[in-house]
């Protein structure tokens, strides 16, 4: 998870427990930070101990309230370990009680947050592509003159923040799902647009959307598609590729074997008549 992506903080902003959560964990991390390295309660009384017998091993005199010294350092370090050692769990607590948080409802409101600033950026990226007068290149830009130069500067400037909400969508369904099956919906597609039809999007826009390579001409296209989407969960970024999948054609004949009841042989009914037949050699 990239934490200095603006649009991932903006959207886990919006879940308002996942926001909670995360200002206590700083606060909780950059107190047990600054404490620095924390000697224990034993560390603590043997320095003292350590010190005492050194100096009589040094011409001094053995202190008469050694006792009282070591049990003041013990209680001292009793209280920086007790710190320590409170903080260090409240971090692990806090950080399993985010993965709970970021893979339930927290996951829903921060994706759906996510869907309006989508919303929001590429309809400001569509006025902005007005000015371009259908430019597809910065050279072309220069040529139409006039405000398209400006435009194409501003867009692509914007390019930037589109990766950065689509990388936010990637991160927040990243726990939700298999990764293997979530890279393979955005190859598809599906990350990108829904009710996408592959067949009418041209070579080089399809070559953007499923590999998040983007540059203006996508991001132009996709703002004025109207379908670009964040789904608000992973089973409906699925929904997407069973959609796609379409129906099964009932015109393909099954040639799935079938089980066929045969009847049982009638024995035929006896006269009384019956003989046996005389056979001469």
């Amino acid at each position: 998870m990239n934490r200095n992506n603006p649009e991932l903080r903006a959207a886990w902003a919006a879940a308002p427990d996942v926001a909670h959560a995360e200002w206590q964990l700083a606060r909780v991390e950059a107190r047990w930070t600054a404490m620095g390295d924390v000697q224990s309660r034993d560390q603590a009384r043997r320095a003292v101990i350590d010190e005492a017998t050194a100096s009589v091993r040094a011409g001094g005199d053995f202190p008469d309230d050694i006792g009282e010294r070591a049990a003041d350092a013990y209680r001292d370090a009793l209280e920086r370990e007790s710190e320590y050692i409170a903080l260090r769990e409240a971090s692990t607590s806090i950080r399993n009680h985010l993965v709970y948080l970021r893979t339930t409802d927290g996951a829903e409101l921060a994706l759906e947050a996510l869907g309006k600033r989508l919303k929001e950026f590429l309809a400001e990226a569509k006025k902005v592509a007005a000015d371009l007068k259908d430019a597809r290149s910065a050279e072309q830009a220069i040529e139409a003159g006039g405000k398209a130069p400006e435009a194409w500067r501003l867009l692509t400037s914007m390019v930037g923040t589109l990766r950065n909400i689509r990388e936010a969508q990637h991160d927040i369904l990243r726990p939700l799902a298999d990764g293997q099956r979530l890279q393979a919906l955005r190859e598809a597609g599906h990350f990108e647009v829904a009710g996408l039809d592959r067949d009418g999007v041209p070579a080089d826009i399809l070559r953007s959307m499923t590999s998040g390579h983007y540059d203006v001409p996508y991001l132009v296209y996709i703002a004025n598609l109207g379908t670009a989407w964040v789904p608000t969960s992973f089973d409906e970024l699925e929904a997407e590729d069973v959609a796609d999948a379409g129906v099964p054609d009932d015109s393909v004949t099954d040639y799935t074997p079938r089980e066929q009841h045969i009847p049982a042989h009638v024995q035929p009914t006896r006269s009384g008549y019956e003989r046996t037949p005389e056979l001469s050699y």
